[in-house]
């Protein structure tokens, strides 16, 4: 009897330890088909782990982490596993991936990657790593992820067959790419704008059409059909194009507002602010170890102000009657709800990350046309005050009393057209001075002396780009627009004295000629009247005639003080001699 009993008692001993010994592959703590994960800030491992269910959470929208290690536990206990291979999640960089299967015997298949060896797909921003091979059937699969860089790694984590990761969504992928074909058209008509009107929200523009093209080939995965990235290319070239994109539209939307709608802060709370995103950037590429966990955080943090700051802009332009504006609000607003929402998301507020990567691509592409359609407007509203002005201007040179002796126009009627002149591009003012010319009429009489004047008036070349004027005596003006505005004004000056020298023989000494030159931006906050511009040449004028004669003094304003004088802020000045 109590031998039985002993051996009753020795069988129930040996169950016991039995099922204290069975692997957490049969645990009855979790669920059937349940996905559920649990973070390891130590080394813990998945086998102690999975003897404490409480320490697991199944439901996706609670998983959040930022530990060393991350096991997700996936029960397969009844799940048909034929033909699945593959182990799909969101792109992420880490350090280590372990992943295991095992059957109900304990008996276990091992892999382990890094995240070069992982596959991208091509029609979402995920990866995907193969599965080991297990001879018996599978009844758990459980995975460890060392140093993730972004807690949503493992947020849309599953099983899949190899094949039906290759192929793809083609509706999703044919989409991505006529959205991307949009994009093109912006891109290039920017570029041939830009080409007949020399004004940098074209470039600004173009800029940012390029990194959103690049950013949606990316982050969709298109790009993968095209070359092969590993992951922390991908997520570079992502977060790059991306945070380049709002850098560029930033600044974009500065020159595109007219000007007078905007305060100088303005821009420059928006460099500053360009600058921290950019620092944000870095410090999400590289930032490693104990910081690891803050880069997410941090990077989606820094975009908040920026959009603050876009929405302070549209709006500040809006009350002060800005038509440009008006297409900024239509083509911001859907991708700024989207952009606060995901940043939201990102952070954790509500539990876990959401995918909103489509509705980011279509709010992009939106973006880009609206956008494109404000700036062909502005072109062409552009194009318009360009050629009124550029009328006015050969209307002037036809119409107007000009000069009898050279054929110039005179200061008057250049002075009452200044500002049309100055806002159709020409913001670079020089006033040329003859060096010596009364020792010309005391020497060699008036007659020459009116000689030199028209030879020095025909070195001066007027064209659509350039208006020479006859500002009285030997002194001459060139009001100049365009690239190169300084170099051609220098060349025309030097060219004075060849012309001279070739057409009014009998002089006993060379023709020279002194400049002073102005070259003020029509961005800048200087004042732009023609009073301020001409006395501030001939103060340059001055001191070239102080230093010698036969040379060159200019200066690059961006603004000017309360006296009326050059501030320190001026940003270049230089002296070049004949």
């Amino acid at each position: 009897m109590v031998v039985g009993l002993l051996k009753r008692a020795a069988l129930v001993f040996a169950a016991l330890f039995f099922l204290a010994g069975v692997p957490a592959a049969a645990s009855s703590g979790f669920a059937p088909g349940s996905t559920c994960l649990a973070a390891d800030p130590g080394n813990v491992g998945y086998p102690a782990l999975a003897r404490e269910p409480e320490r697991w959470s199944c439901d996706r929208r609670e998983w959040s982490w930022a530990p060393e290690r991350a096991v997700l536990r996936f029960d397969l206990a009844g799940k048909d596993m034929s033909g699945i291979d593959t182990l799909i999640m969101r792109i992420s960089g880490f350090e280590r991936l372990t992943v295991v299967l095992e059957d109900a015997q304990g008996r276990k298949a091992r892999a382990t990657y890094r995240s070069e060896d992982l596959q991208l797909a091509t029609y979402d921003w995920l990866m995907s790593a193969r599965l080991p091979r297990l001879a018996g059937r599978p009844e758990v699969l459980w995975l460890s992820v060392e140093k993730p860089r972004d807690t949503d790694m493992l947020t849309d984590a599953g099983l899949v067959s190899g094949g039906h990761f290759a192929d793809g969504f083609v509706g999703y992928e044919l989409l991505v790419a006529a959205l991307c074909g949009v994009l093109v058209i912006p891109f290039v008509y920017n570029i041939a704008f830009y080409r007949v009107l020399r004004e940098r929200f074209l470039l600004w523009h173009a800029v940012v059409v390029a990194c959103l093209f690049t950013h949606i080939m990316a982050s969709s995965g298109l790009i993968n059909r095209l070359v092969d990235l590993t992951v922390f290319q991908a997520s570079a070239l992502s977060v790059t194009s991306w945070t380049f994109g709002i850098v560029a539209a930033g600044n974009s939307m500065l020159n595109l507002v007219e000007q007078g709608k905007l305060d100088s802060w303005h821009r420059r709370v928006t460099h500053v602010l360009s600058a921290i995103t950019l620092v944000g950037l870095a410090f999400f590429l590289f930032a490693d170890g104990a910081m690891r966990s803050w880069t997410t955080p941090v990077f989606v943090a820094t975009f908040y102000p920026v959009l603050a700051l876009f929405t302070l802009i549209i709006a500040t332009a809006l009350i002060r009657g800005s038509r440009a504006m008006r297409f900024q609000i239509v083509a911001w607003s859907p991708i700024m709800i989207v952009g606060i929402f995901r940043a939201t998301v990102n952070l954790g507020a509500f539990g876990s990350p959401l995918d909103m990567m489509v509705a980011q691509h279509l709010a992009i592409a939106f973006e880009v046309v609206v956008t494109s359609l404000g700036v062909a407007d502005r072109f062409m509203i552009i194009k318009r005050q360009s050629d009124r002005a550029l009328a006015e201007t050969r209307s002037l040179e036809q119409e107007v009393e000009r000069d009898e002796l050279t054929g110039l126009l005179n200061r008057r009627h250049v002075g009452q057209r200044f500002d049309s002149l100055f806002a159709a591009g020409f913001d670079t003012m020089a006033v040329i001075d003859l060096d010596h010319f009364k020792r010309i009429n005391d020497n060699h009489g008036h007659a020459v002396g009116d000689e030199v004047l028209r030879c020095a008036a025909a070195a001066l070349l007027p064209d659509d780009n350039t208006l020479a004027v006859r500002m009285g005596g030997e002194e001459f003006m060139l009001l100049l627009r365009g690239r190169n505005a300084v170099a051609r004004a220098e060349h025309r000056r030097r060219a004075i004295t060849a012309r001279v020298a070739a057409q009014v023989p009998g002089l006993d000494f060379p023709v020279t000629a002194s400049m002073g030159l102005v070259s003020q931006p029509r961005n800048s906050s200087a004042s732009s009247d023609f009073v301020t511009l001409y006395t501030h040449c001939d103060r340059l004028l001055y001191e070239a005639k102080r230093t010698g004669r036969n040379r060159t003094m200019s200066e690059r304003i961006m603004r000017f003080g309360s006296s009326g004088n050059p501030a320190v802020a001026t940003t270049s000045r230089s002296s070049a001699t004949g």
